[in-house]
């Protein structure tokens, strides 16, 4: 946020708006700083919560990916650093240009149907929300919630290399 600001400014001093911008980011620094550092603490288990969440509901996803279960752990694990990245940042748009574009281009290459990513971004906010503290989890959500819009937003690949969804009635967190 504070970066984003200085690096708009028009004038050798910020305006009086940019000052309360970058004065309200201050005021909640150190409650960023403990929301990042709880989402690193965190991150391996909301990746192995949703992981078995996608081995129930997608059985057959080892049969089109034999590493697809590891991979999908590793990032996990990145997504969940990388929305604590931007929590601590108080803003997204560094978050899309360094990240968000990018990885979205690998989702479409690897051919995941955007009903598999909608599962799994469903299971990994749940999982961010039972794994963070309620404070924590208040300043995370703006991102994750952001984060999980642009990567859910996929064309129906041309072949699904995600196997059979299976219907889970009960909740598995």
């Amino acid at each position: 946020m504070i970066a984003t600001v200085l690096s708009r400014l028009d004038a050798a001093y910020p305006s009086a708006e940019d000052r309360s911008k970058i004065e309200s980011y201050l005021a909640t620094v150190e409650g960023r700083r403990a929301a990042l550092d709880e989402v690193r603490h965190q991150a391996g288990p909301v990746a192995d919560r949703v992981m078995a969440g996608i081995r129930a509901r997608y059985p057959q996803f080892a049969r089109y990916r034999p590493t697809g279960y590891d991979k999908g752990h590793r990032d996990m694990v990145l997504l969940s650093n990388m929305v604590g990245n931007a929590t601590f940042l108080g803003e997204h748009e560094s978050l899309d240009d360094m990240f968000t574009h990018w990885y979205k281009t690998i989702l479409k290459a690897a051919h995941m149907s955007p009903q598999f990513m909608r599962d799994t971004f469903a299971l990994w906010h749940e999982a961010l929300k039972a794994c963070l503290s309620p404070a924590a989890w208040g300043l995370v959500r703006p991102h994750a919630e952001h984060l999980a819009e642009i990567l859910t937003d996929l064309p129906v690949p041309a072949r699904d290399e995600t196997g059979e969804r299976r219907t889970i009635s009960s909740g598995l967190m």
